[in-house]
């Protein structure tokens, strides 16, 4: 059956809170059943009175360095196609952090961000940040690979799931990380090809941005996107420190590096992205203590840090967008 037209945008609202209740739902079942809950207050003393104030300062501090790495990312990306300052590619990156909060898997980082841009120029420099986005998902099969190969006796273990499954999994992870690098390093051919095939143009405008990539611009664009991760994997570890969640380092890293894996190929809405990540840290840092709540508040303060913060600053920037190419044109 065919929804009216008026109940989609309703749905698509409503879809991303219901969701997050139900995970809430399921987190609060898996610390319940744990008897976690007197920890709680706990764990807010020891950060709030001074004693792990520091991994939680440096969790916040490291914020606009990520937001900065990810504007240095689109400033390279739309070299080719729109030079723009790094003052303005990291308003937009905030702004367009503000627009995802609302739309599924984050869609809307494109459209926050193109609005700081000339409207000739706003559809090319879409595909040239899907192209940037791909950087940071080969990082994140990457070093994802390599957490599933640590984690596996945990996995086999906790798991009623057959060894073929994990290996048929990586195999899977594997093929798919050596098509995205084939395509990301080729990207300029494949998106010539492609608007030869499909013969429009407006998809031939679109791929004019992709085309424009040179080599030392697509190398740029990994080199960054792995300061980023490894900027990311430093604030969960602050946070799991200003939570007294203190452990291996390499068992915090892999678990860490699983969860990035697991987020990145689960469908969800910025606003469920709490349940998502707190559900499956809780689950993977699990094997490892027994503080699930710990693990909890450490995955909410980075997802608010890294978020919701961004989020408010990028919708005050976008108070001024329409002034601002005013004066530009």
């Amino acid at each position: 059956m065919k929804l009216p037209r008026i109940s989609k945008p309703i749905l698509q609202v409503l879809i991303g809170p219901l969701l997050l209740m139900v995970l809430a739902y399921a987190i609060w079942r898996t610390l319940g059943s744990s008897q976690q809950w007197p920890l709680l207050k706990e764990n807010f003393h020891l950060v709030f009175t001074g004693a792990n104030l520091f991994p939680f300062l440096l969790l916040i501090l490291l914020m606009p360095l990520n937001w900065l790495m990810e504007s240095f990312k689109w400033k390279v990306a739309l070299q080719g196609i729109q030079p723009i300052s790094i003052w303005t590619a990291f308003r937009a990156t905030l702004s367009g952090v503000s627009f995802s909060v609302l739309l599924p898997n984050r869609v809307g980082e494109y459209l926050g961000r193109v609005l700081y841009l000339p409207t000739d120029k706003r559809a090319t420099a879409v595909a040239v940040t899907m192209v940037a986005s791909m950087s940071q998902l080969i990082w994140t099969i990457f070093f994802g690979l390599f957490s599933i190969i640590y984690l596996y006796p945990l996995l086999i273990t906790k798991l009623s799931l057959p060894s073929s499954f994990f290996i048929l999994s990586g195999g899977i992870l594997f093929i798919l990380l050596l098509v995205l690098l084939l395509l990301f390093f080729r990207i300029s051919t494949v998106s010539s090809r492609l608007a030869n095939i499909f013969n429009h143009p407006r998809f031939a405008s679109w791929m004019k941005g992709p085309q424009q990539f040179t080599r030392l611009q697509l190398l740029r664009l990994l080199g960054l996107s792995l300061i980023r991760y490894f900027i990311f994997l430093f604030q969960y570890g602050a946070a799991l420190a200003a939570f007294m969640i203190l452990l291996n380092p390499l068992d915090w890293i892999a678990s860490i590096c699983f969860t990035f894996l697991v987020l990145s190929m689960a469908p969800n809405f910025a606003v469920a992205e709490l349940g998502v990540r707190g559900l499956v840290s809780v689950w993977v840092l699990g094997f490892f203590t027994m503080n699930k709540v710990g693990i909890l508040m450490a995955t909410c303060s980075v997802w608010f840090v890294n978020l919701m913060i961004p989020a408010a600053m990028g919708a005050l920037l976008l108070i001024g967008v329409q002034k601002f190419w005013k004066h530009v044109s």
